[in-house]
């Protein structure tokens, strides 16, 4: 996420050391432990509720029924006969040989 190495975890660790004293560290690596938990049940919970509201309208909106009502409007079928009737304009018309 960070593209946090080892070296660069010990170089904060250590100034962490001289800031906020060794006794102190354990508790604010308890803290931050603490508040990154909550902070991903919260955005967990979050984002539960929202696939579910967007599940919700897709529902009442009937979305698959207007995607399957579009696709069957803009459906062409085109039934092409190749063959030229002998009595046709067309008729005349010869292929180019190479």
């Amino acid at each position: 996420m960070f593209d946090i190495g080892f070296f660069e975890i010990l170089i904060i660790m250590g100034i962490a050391m001289v800031v906020i004293g060794p006794k102190n560290v354990p508790k604010l690596a308890k803290a931050i432990g603490k508040g990154w938990g909550e902070f991903q049940r919260t955005f967990s919970s979050l984002k539960e509720e929202v696939m579910n509201e967007a599940e919700n309208v897709k529902q009442s909106v009937n979305l698959e029924g207007l995607e399957q009502d579009i696709s069957a409007a803009t459906k062409i079928d085109v039934d092409v006969n190749l063959d030229l009737d002998l009595n046709s304009p067309l008729s005349d018309i010869k292929p180019k040989e190479d």
